[in-house]
């Protein structure tokens, strides 16, 4: 099973306790949640499988969308409350409160919105779309000390996370439901609520790669131009973009190293992850408990020459020898081993001299 499930987290169990119910329901061993909620905290929290584990980091750089509740310690006006939101809209500095999954450093991050919804006495009702990372409850405390009041959360649902928002949400029962009917061979509930990977890629750039380049890809290799079949959209340099085959698999994601319209002999796309298996050979197979000779080409040589491995696991490959060195190179005298030193200028018989060259 792989791809994005958006559980409507409800009050009190931790982001964590969560992973461990959705892989103890699924038996996927590879989950994990995007942006840890605090046990009091509601709303989207969006639970990566399978492969879709991998994607995790992309999902982080997103945006989130909060819904709050701010209590301010004494009377305010809703004229004070608008001012100091305007203070806190753009780049704010902050600390994470001491209680986080995180190391209490200075950071900055980025309000993109701050709106005022609602005011009932003491009380705030506020919406943010914000930088991930972005602590709500550090938000509160510094906006009381921005009015002069003082102020602390009191309710926090979060209500997107990039694309995933809250008309994707279920709850864990409406999940473990889904998959009871999965058991008796009704998919259709399943469907809605289990995301595709390339959901997280509606609105990126794709590039579509021939299949004779998968292979490459899941070895490693970079993307050049050779093996596009088509551009989707105008990436630009610097520019993430899916990378997808020609059966509409996500096979992973990269850099743009060049523009859509300057796309040339040079290498075009810089991989960040890979999110099929390596295809074909070019791994080292295991045949009772050692590793296989491998056959490799020397340019210019006699054909192919399998390479020797020791038990030491240094390597050997047959070939020419350095001049002056035969079969007889390796073999040492008695004194050469007693004395290793003993062949150098400067030495005899393995006794260091002290006589130096005069200079006139």
């Amino acid at each position: 099973m792989e791809g994005f499930v958006v559980i409507d987290k409800p009050r009190g169990p931790t982001s964590h306790q969560i992973d461990y119910w959705v892989r103890s329901l699924t038996g996927e061993q590879r989950v994990g949640h995007v942006g840890t909620l605090d046990p009091n905290a509601t709303g989207v929290l969006v639970m990566a499988l399978g492969r879709a584990t991998r994607l995790i980091d992309i999902v982080h750089e997103s945006s989130k969308e909060y819904i709050f509740v701010i209590e301010f310690h004494s009377s305010i006006s809703t004229e004070s409350i608008q001012e100091v939101i305007n203070l806190f809209r753009g780049n704010v500095y902050q600390i994470p409160p001491e209680r986080s999954a995180v190391a209490r450093r200075l950071r900055v991050r980025k309000i993109h919105t701050l709106d005022l919804l609602e005011v009932s006495g003491k009380r705030a009702l506020m919406r943010t779309v914000c930088d991930s990372g972005t602590y709500i409850r550090t938000l509160c405390v510094d906006m009381g000390y921005a009015v002069g009041t003082g102020a602390h959360m009191v309710e926090l649902r979060r209500i997107a996370t990039g694309p995933f928002r809250e008309e994707h949400m279920v709850t864990l029962q409406d999940f473990s439901d889904a998959l009871k009917l999965l058991e008796l061979g009704v998919t259709s509930e399943l469907d809605k609520i289990l995301l595709p990977v390339d959901f997280l890629f509606r609105d990126t750039p794709k590039i579509i790669v021939k299949r004779s380049s998968l292979r490459n890809i899941s070895h490693g290799s970079d993307l050049y131009p050779g093996g596009i079949r088509a551009v989707i959209g105008r990436p630009k340099r610097g520019d993430r973009v899916c990378l997808l085959s020609e059966d509409n698999e996500v096979i992973g994601t990269g850099k743009m190293l060049v523009s859509y319209d300057d796309i040339d002999s040079l290498k075009v796309v810089d991989l960040e992850r890979v999110l099929i298996e390596p295809i074909g050979g070019g791994e080292r197979t295991e045949k009772g408990g050692q590793r296989e000779n491998i056959l490799v080409r020397k340019k210019g040589g006699r054909g192919d020459l399998p390479v020797q491995r020791t038990s030491g696991g240094s390597r050997f490959t047959p070939g020419k020898t350095k001049k002056g060195r035969g079969a007889t190179a390796g073999k040492r005298s008695d004194q050469q081993r007693k004395h290793p030193r003993s062949q150098n200028r400067g030495h005899r018989d393995g006794k260091k001299t002290n006589k130096r060259r005069v200079h006139r």
